[in-house]
């Protein structure tokens, strides 16, 4: 066990944010209109996703 702390993973806003504008460009582009909670609640689960595996990875390497 390490005496000195770590930094928290940082959650990921980017991808989130890409995963929002994407979602809405294929809305756009496909049906010609907007659904913002569908692209907002894909993008959060995303995002809450691709945190779980960076905080997943950091606890495996951490351990090895």
């Amino acid at each position: 066990m390490s005496a000195v702390a770590e930094p928290p993973q940082p959650i990921p806003l980017a991808e989130g944010i890409g995963i929002f504008l994407g979602i809405v460009g294929w809305d756009v582009l496909t049906a010609g209109e907007v659904e913002l909670l569908k692209a907002s609640l894909i993008a959060a689960a995303g995002a809450l996703a691709w945190y779980g595996v960076r905080c997943w990875r950091a606890n495996r390497d951490k351990r090895h």
